[in-house]
C-alpha cells in the first residue's frame, strides 16, 4: 500500500517539478542555500526568519544535484509527502483499523496536491518538513502498545524537535504526546515519578536536535543572530503586525479551503471528532486503553496544529499544511467508521445516511484531482531582466536585488551579493502587512542592516543591481533607492543604468557596475547667485544640480532643468500646498530634431521633518512616442499643516539613461496654504 501511495503522489506532482518557481518562499530558500554552499552560516551570512532545517536541506540537495535544482528539491518533497502518507497509514491502521489507515494515507496523498492554491501546493515549503516530522512522531508514539518505551519517547521527542527546526509553531505539537502520557498515567494509576521519567525522556529527545543545532550556531559565532532572526524578530516585529482577533479568524482558513473542496469530508471529520470527544467525556474504569490514548493524542495534535497554522494570523494557504496530516488521520478514521456503520446490522436509514456521506466524500476527493488539469504557472515579470543578467555576466559574478523579488537570483542563476536576499530588513517592510504607501516602516528596520548591506556590496562588487521600486513589485514602490542616501550614493558612484527602455516599463531599473576607470562625474551645485534666480515668491531653493539650472522668462514662470537635475526647497511653517506643471520644450521631440529625447522621468519627493521621505509624484514622459505626454502635465498636492521639511523636484534621463535633448522644464511653481490643493 505504501508503494501505491508513493505512485499516487508522484502521479499528481511530477509534472510540476520543472516549473521555474511556484512561490517566492522557495526562491528565498534557493538563494540562501547558495550562500550556505559558499561557506556562509544561516542568519549571520544569509538572513531570513524561518527555522533553519529547510535551508540546509536545500543546500544539501544543491550540493548533490546541482545548484538551483528546484526539481530535485520538489522530488524530495514528493517523497516526504508519500512518506507522511505512509506514517498516517501506519498510525491509523495500528490505532483504529486498516481501512482507517488506508483512508488517512490516501486522503493526504491527494489533498496535499489538490486542497491548496497551486503556488502553495507545489512549492517546496518548509511546512512539508514539519508535516513529515510530526506525522513520523505520531507513528512512533502510537505505533506500538502502551506505555511507550524510553526509546520511543526519545525518538518521538527528537522527531518533534526536528519539526520545530523546520518551523517554529511546531513547538506546540510537543503537547500531544505530553497530554497522552498524562492521560495514560491517570487511566492506569501510574505513580507520578514514573510519569515524570517518561516526560523527561520525551523532552530529552526534543532537546537533542535543538540543542545540537544551537551548539553548532554557537561554534560558528552565529547563535545571537540565529536567536534574533528565528525567534525575537518574529515576536517583536513580524507577529505584532497582526491582531489577536485576526489570529482567531485565521483558525477558519484550513476549514475554508477544505470546505470549498470537499464539504462532505469535513462533515464526516466533524462528526467523527464529536463522537470521539463524547467517548472521552464518558466515565470509564481505570485501565490501559490504547485506543483512548490515541484519541487524546490525535485530539491534542489537532488543536496544536490548528493553532500553529493560525499563529501568525496570516491566511497563506501553505500554512494549512501543518494541519493537513492530523485532519487526514481524523477524516480517515471517520470514513472508516461510516463504512463500518454501512456494513453493520442497524436501521436502514442510518446505514443509508452513512453510505451517502461516505460516497459523497470519496467522490469529492476523487473529483478534486480533475482541478489539476487547469493548473498552470503564473506569469513571471522578472524573466526578461533575469535573462539579460544571465547573458551579460559570468557565472561567478554576483548580483543584488533591491526589493522582494528573490526569484531574480534563481532565474538569472547568479549568487546574491549580500546576506539580505530580500531587502525588507533594510527598509522595515513586513511582508504583506505594513505595505500602505504612507506607512512609516522605519520602526522595523534592523539596526545596522544598511551598514551590513553596503559592506557586503563593497566586498562582493555585484555586476548588476536590480531596483524593483520602479513598479508595484510586492509593494516595493515605496522604497526608491534615493530615499536611502548611502545606498543611492553607492549606486551613483559605481553603477550606470542599462536597457532602461526595456526594463523600466516592466517595473525594474537595472544598473551595471561601471569599469573602474569610468568614474561617475560629479555635478557642480548651483551658486547662491543662481539659487536666487530660482526663487518662487519668497522661497529660495537650498540646493540645485546642475549648476547651470536657470529660469526662462516668458508667458510662464519656467525653470529649465535639463535632466539629470534636482531642485530642493525648504518648506517653512504654514506652507501646506504645492502646485505647478512639468514637461518638455517642443524642440526636444519635434521631427526637425535629429537627436530627439527618448523621454525623462519626473519625481516630486517630500521629506517632512522627523518622518521618512514620501514620493508625491513619479511619472515617465515620452513625448516622442506618446502624444498625450507632449502638453505640460499639471500637479497639485496638499501637505499636512506645519509639516515643514524639504520638497525636491527631480528629473532623470529617459529609459536608456540617455539625456540627449532632455530639454525638461518645471513650470508655474506655487507654494500656498493647505486649503489650496486636494490631498495627494
Amino acid at each position: 500500500m505504501t508503494l501505491i501511495l508513493a505512485a499516487l503522489v508522484l502521479a499528481l506532482r511530477w509534472t510540476t517539478f520543472d516549473v521555474g518557481f511556484w512561490n517566492v518562499d522557495e526562491t528565498i530558500h534557493a538563494a540562501l542555500a547558495r550562500l550556505l554552499l559558499d561557506g556562509g552560516v544561516l542568519y549571520r551570512d544569509a538572513v531570513d526568519i524561518r527555522a533553519p532545517l529547510s535551508y540546509y536541506a536545500f543546500s544539501g540537495i544543491f550540493a548533490v544535484a546541482g545548484e538551483n535544482n528546484l526539481a530535485a528539491v520538489r522530488a524530495l518533497i514528493a517523497a516526504m509527502i508519500a512518506a507522511t502518507a505512509g506514517f498516517l497509514l501506519w498510525t491509523g491502521a495500528r490505532r483504529a483499523s486498516t481501512s482507517a489507515g488506508v483512508g488517512a494515507g490516501l486522503l493526504y496523498a491527494v489533498l496535499s496536491s489538490t486542497a491548496l492554491y497551486p503556488g502553495d501546493a507545489y512549492a517546496a515549503h518548509t511546512e512539508w518538513f514539519l508535516a513529515f516530522f510530526t506525522s513520523a512522531a505520531a507513528a512512533v508514539f502510537l505505533g506500538a502498545g502502551n506505555p511507550p518505551s524510553s526509546r520511543r519517547l526519545l525518538a518521538t521527542g527528537a522527531l518533534l524537535g526536528a519539526a520545530f527546526l523546520s518551523k517554529q509553531p511546531a513547538l506546540l505539537d510537543l503537547a500531544a504526546p505530553g497530554a497522552a502520557l498524562l492521560y495514560l498515567a491517570w487511566r492506569s494509576g501510574q505513580p507520578l515519578r514514573a510519569t515524570a521519567i517518561q516526560l523527561s525522556f520525551l523532552v530529552a529527545g526534543w532537546v537533542i536536535p535543538v540543542g545540537a543545532t544551537a551548539a553548532w550556531f554557537a561554534a560558528h559565532h552565529a547563535l545571537d543572530e540565529a536567536v534574533f532572526y528565528s525567534w525575537i524578530y518574529n515576536l517583536r516585529y513580524y507577529g505584532p503586525e497582526i491582531s489577536t482577533a485576526d489570529r482567531f479568524l485565521a483558525l477558519q482558513q484550513p476549514f475554508k479551503l477544505l470546505l470549498a473542496l470537499a464539504p462532505a469530508l469535513v462533515a464526516a471529520w466533524a462528526i467523527g471528532a464529536g463522537a470521539a470527544f463524547l467517548r472521552a467525556c464518558r466515565a470509564a474504569p481505570p485501565g490501559n486503553d490504547a485506543n483512548a490514548t490515541a484519541r487524546v493524542y490525535v485530539a491534542v495534535w489537532t488543536l496544536t496544529s490548528l493553532a500553529g497554522a493560525a499563529s501568525s494570523g496570516r491566511t497563506f494557504e501553505h500554512y494549512t499544511i501543518q494541519f493537513l496530516p492530523v485532519f487526514c488521520l481524523g477524516a480517515g478514521m471517520a470514513l472508516a467508521a461510516f463504512g463500518a456503520r454501512v456494513a453493520a446490522n442497524q436501521r436502514w436509514l442510518m446505514r443509508l445516511l452513512a453510505a451517502a456521506v461516505l460516497v459523497v466524500a470519496v467522490y469529492e476527493v476523487g473529483h478534486s484531482c480533475l482541478r489539476l488539469r487547469g493548473r498552470a504557472p503564473f506569469f513571471d515579470p522578472t524573466l526578461k531582466v533575469s535573462q539579460y543578467i544571465r547573458e551579460h555576466s559570468q557565472p561567478d559574478e554576483r548580483i543584488f536585488v533591491w526589493g522582494f523579488q528573490s526569484e531574480i537570483y534563481l532565474n538569472a542563476d547568479r549568487r546574491p551579493a549580500s546576506r539580505f536576499v530580500i531587502a525588507s530588513f533594510v527598509t522595515g517592510l513586513i511582508p504583506w502587512t505594513n505595505v500602505a504607501p504612507d506607512r512609516d516602516t522605519r520602526y522595523a528596520i534592523m539596526p545596522g542592516s544598511m551598514e551590513q548591506l553596503l559592506a557586503d556590496l563593497e566586498r562582493n562588487q555585484p555586476r548588476f543591481i536590480v531596483d524593483c521600486s520602479v513598479g508595484p513589485n510586492r509593494h516595493w514602490d515605496k522604497y526608491p533607492p534615493d530615499n536611502f542616501p548611502s545606498f543611492d550614493a553607492f549606486i551613483q558612484q559605481h553603477y550606470r543604468q542599462v536597457e532602461g527602455h526595456v526594463f523600466l516599463h516592466q517595473g525594474f531599473r537595472l544598473y551595471e557596475r561601471r569599469p573602474e576607470h569610468e568614474a561617475a562625474a560629479a555635478e557642480p551645485v548651483a551658486s547662491p547667485e543662481t539659487l536666487a534666480t530660482l526663487a518662487v515668491g519668497n522661497l529660495t531653493p537650498v540646493r540645485a544640480v546642475p549648476a547651470g539650472m536657470a529660469p526662462i522668462r516668458g508667458e510662464h514662470a519656467d525653470i529649465f532643468a535639463h535632466a539629470p537635475s534636482s531642485l530642493t526647497y525648504a518648506l517653512p511653517a504654514g506652507v501646506g500646498a504645492v502646485s505647478g506643471s512639468f514637461g518638455f520644450l517642443p524642440g526636444a521631440y519635434e521631427d526637425a530634431n535629429a537627436g530627439p529625447t527618448d523621454g525623462a522621468e519626473f519625481i516630486i519627493r517630500w521629506r517632512p521633518n522627523g518622518a521618512p521621505a514620501q514620493i508625491l509624484l513619479r511619472r515617465l514622459l515620452r513625448p516622442r512616442q506618446e502624444a498625450a505626454d507632449r502638453p505640460f502635465q499639471p500637479f497639485q498636492f496638499a501637505l499636512p499643516p506645519h509639516a515643514g521639511g524639504e520638497i525636491e523636484f527631480v528629473i532623470r534621463p529617459g529609459p536608456a539613461d540617455n539625456n540627449a535633448s532632455d530639454w525638461t522644464v518645471w513650470r508655474d511653481f506655487a507654494f500656498g496654504s493647505p486649503a489650496a490643493a486636494p490631498a495627494p
